[in-house]
């Protein structure tokens, strides 16, 4: 209890002093707040002026306020009913159990009501026992699922019951706050080892930070299957909302929000220093710094400073390559420069901002080779479960799993069905519109919403085709936003004359927008999006926000319009074309691509071209386009441009190369595409696999130990029947007097004997010889050895190669054509 203590003593005034910042900068939203405020207890509502002192103006815009006065509440009854957490320092409790926002999710009020699911379990425990039992509670709620990039509400996750990474950690530290365990979300930004990113959860207690992987309970903290893969990050970080930054090291700032660096908790690291000099050759004081990594086959960023006085800058990063690039607006035109360094053996460099064209060390319209390393595997957490502890953590995973599996079984949103089954001449346009959404929209819209996309859509139906109408007029989506009512809001801001007037002449709306809407990019979040709506609240709206707010204006009006898929440029249709808004985006150059036809070539995956805009290179999004007879045109805005070719390798090492050019409006630029091959030892990895156990088919075990003591040895986790399982049995099979030299050395693991009578996987066995053949359930082992070896465990046949007992140098999951000849190779 917090009898006879003062509610946010420390910071009182400080919060009064923010909120009345945000009052005077956004007057017109706060009237109808400060009504409300003046109606809540003293202590919600200071609360409540934590909140949005320190929200970005997007929430502002999106939300109601009764929405925020949820998190309020919550925190305030935590604070007084719970010690624990009525002795937290002021700043941990602000942050990391009061605060609503997370990262970039959308926000609906859930803290009392999961306060209520998980109070009785938490009830009494210590901060350490809550965060491991919360997490119990949401893995029986949600679980992984590979999503598109809008990220949901923590409310909406619980709803539908899984998440990708991101969304379960804001669904668990919304759990944990709910409670009252101090949390946060840290990311590694993105893998330097593998094409991906990862988000998990921190949680502090006896004065420090300890970490769990969300929705993956654990019965100990500081364990999780990330704790290697981590070990190998060149970044992992965490961001906070408020301007009093705790301690830590400062790593940028998106906006309003504070990037902090954490990586000490999870790697070896070390202190780099980067010293920029401007083209007269002086110390570039406030030049932008990015350090970056490559990842997706671009350079993406993990980290971006300032530099000081001296024109130096430095970062606290993993031992591994990491690519620098540096821009300053000088002397009328942006100035710009790149270097990589391996920061295994470097300690600092140097880079000399040029104009675009002569930067040191660029040369344009050549090919350049990078190696890129990536830190080797070195975990500094070593925390291990007790068997007892391993024993109990799996039945009450299998316990939880089995609720939600119930759960889940015939889930769907109700509001769709809603939707559709209101009596109405439209029921063919209904269904057309929930067909145009996303699969996760249609989880989590409100039949509400959508009734008034489609109420105020439907009298432009027959003035064009149903392909055009649909996607461009009524599809209520333009980007990431949330999804929210704002045809009317539109309407009612513009008079008959200027709807007439943007009807005829759409590139106005942009005009209308940049008259009416303003950007202050110092109080938003980037990623996060003012909605239509939102921006006419609130009169403010980022570059994107506004973007999406002419789409939605002319899409009000009848006028079928989009952002371009590939950069985002507003584009309106007219005479069955769309025309770019801006003439700066118009695509008035083109460059033809040639492959090699011994490379399967895929935009994200080996290959990207990025454009230079002010000082800056912007990946193209191209996923959608593909090579035809190794030949790819594409039109372009005339501009500086970079291609990058990669080639993963299985240790994580890159072999990459760079191409740098320039297209000049008119002209066709052709390029071919080069792709680094490597050598086998190249590619290879030593690591050490953890001891594991498979059946033999009497019923005794064998350790994997003794199985790979001697020589090289082949594992192959195999699911009967499937085609990826299929594909590798037939390479081995046109080659098996090759592999036949082999068999005593390859060890296929199934789960029961009744796989053995599969006709592929029989026909196998008769041609290979003496194989060995061992049983598992690949409930526990196959998610182990495939995190362990850095390959998608979830993607079978999982096949590992071992030299020597428990040493794996290679791995490949799931379909990948010439894998025999791979193995063969290593054997």
């Amino acid at each position: 209890m917090a009898e006879g203590k003062i509610f946010l003593k420390e910071n009182r005034d400080r919060i009064e002093k923010k909120y009345r910042e945000q009052v005077m900068g956004l007057p017109q939203a706060f009237a109808e707040i400060d009504k409300k405020l003046a109606e809540c207890t003293d202590e919600v509502a200071l609360a409540c002026k934590y909140l949005y002192a320190f929200m970005p103006y997007s929430d502002i815009g999106n939300y109601a306020f009764e929405v925020f006065l949820d998190y309020a509440e919550n925190g305030v009854h935590l604070w007084k009913e719970n010690s624990g957490v009525a002795e937290l320092p002021e700043e941990i409790f602000l942050n990391y159990v009061l605060f609503h926002r997370v990262n970039e999710e959308e926000i609906a009020p859930c803290r009392t009501f999961f306060r209520r699911e998980i109070g009785e379990r938490t009830e009494g425990m210590s901060f350490r026992e809550a965060a491991l039992e919360v997490n119990y509670w949401c893995a029986q709620e949600a679980t992984y699922h590979c999503t598109d990039d809008r990220t949901l509400s923590a409310l909406a996750v619980y709803r539908r019951g899984n998440g990708r990474c991101g969304e379960e950690s804001v669904f668990t530290v919304n759990a944990l706050r709910s409670v009252g365990v101090p949390a946060r979300q840290v990311y590694a930004p993105k893998w330097s080892h593998c094409d991906d990113n990862h988000a998990w959860v921190e949680i502090w207690c006896d004065g420090s930070w300890y970490f769990l992987g969300a929705c993956e309970p654990e019965e100990i903290l500081n364990k999780g299957w990330f704790t290697n893969a981590s070990s190998r990050a060149m970044m992992v970080h965490s961001r906070v909302f408020d301007t009093m930054i705790p301690e830590g090291e400062v790593i940028g700032k998106d906006g309003m929000v504070t990037m902090l660096n954490e990586l000490k908790r999870y790697a070896l690291t070390k202190e780099i220093t980067v010293s920029v000099k401007d083209s007269h050759g002086k110390p570039a004081e406030g030049a932008e710094v990015s350090f970056e990594v490559l990842n997706y086959s671009e350079y993406a960023p993990i980290a971006e400073l300032k530099t000081d006085s001296l024109g130096k800058v430095s970062l606290t990063t993993g031992l591994g390559s990491i690519h620098i690039s540096a821009r300053m607006y000088a002397e009328g035109e942006w100035l710009h420069a790149e270097n990589s360094m391996d920061t295994k053996t470097e300690d600092c460099c140097e880079i000399c901002l040029m104009p675009v064209g002569k930067e040191k060390g660029i040369f344009y319209e050549e090919w350049t080779e990078i190696d890129m390393i990536a830190p080797h595997d070195a975990p500094v957490n070593k925390d291990m479960p007790t068997p007892e502890q391993k024993e109990r953590g799996s039945r009450r995973l299998a316990e939880a799993n089995a609720y939600r599996e119930q759960k889940v079984r015939n889930l769907s949103n109700p509001e769709c069905r809603k939707f559709l089954e209101k009596e109405t001449g439209d029921s063919s346009m209904r269904k057309k519109l929930l067909e145009v959404l996303t699969e996760k929209d249609r989880t989590d819209c409100i039949s509400q919403v959508l009734e008034e996309h489609l109420k105020f859509a439907l009298p432009y139906e027959k003035s064009m085709d149903a392909d055009i109408f649909v996607p461009y007029v009524l599809n209520p989506r333009v980007d990431d936003e949330v999804l929210q009512k704002y045809r009317k809001a539109i309407l009612e801001q513009l008079s008959e004359e200027e709807k007439n007037m943007l009807q005829k002449e759409p590139a106005k709306i942009w005009k209308w927008i940049e008259d009416k809407i303003i950007s202050s990019p110092e109080k938003e979040r980037s990623s996060v999006i003012t909605t239509p709506s939102g921006c006419l609240k609130t009169g403010t709206g980022s570059l994107l926000s506004k973007k999406i707010l002419f789409v939605a204006m002319a899409r009000t009006l009848g006028i079928p319009a989009r952002l371009n898929p590939h950069d985002r440029s507003m584009e309106y249709m007219k005479n069955g074309k769309f025309i770019p808004v801006s003439a700066e985006t118009e695509k008035n150059a083109s460059i033809f691509l040639k492959a090699s036809e011994d490379t399967q070539w895929k935009y994200f995956q080996n290959w990207s071209i990025a454009k230079l805009e002010a000082g800056k290179y912007s990946t193209l999004k191209l996923e959608t386009e593909n090579f035809r007879d190794q030949m790819m045109k594409l039109p372009l805005e005339a501009g500086n441009y970079r291609i990058l070719t990669s080639n993963r390798l299985p240790n994580g090492n890159i072999f990459a190369a760079e191409y740098y050019f320039e297209v000049q409006i008119g002209e066709m630029k052709r390029v071919e595409l080069a792709f680094r091959n490597a050598n086998l030892e190249d590619m290879l990895e030593n690591i050490s696999i953890p001891e594991f156990t498979l059946r033999k088919e009497d019923g005794s075990t064998v350790k994997a130990s003794e199985l790979t003591a001697d020589g090289k040895h082949i594992l192959a986790f195999l699911e009967e029947e499937k085609e990826p399982t299929e594909h590798i049995l037939n390479e081995m099979m046109e080659q098996e007097e090759a592999f036949s030299r082999y068999a005593k050395r390859i060890i296929f693991v199934v789960k029961s004997k009744k796989a053995l009578e599969t006709p592929t996987l029989s026909r196998a066995l008769g041609k290979l010889g003496n194989v060995q053949i061992l049983y598992d359930d690949f409930s526990e082992i196959i998610n182990t050895l495939g995190r362990r070896m850095y390959v998608d465990p979830d993607k079978l046949p999982l096949i590992i190669v071992t030299n020597g007992s428990l040493n794996g140098i290679y791995a490949t999951s799931g379909y990948n054509v010439g894998t025999g000849d791979m193995l063969l190779r290593l054997l």
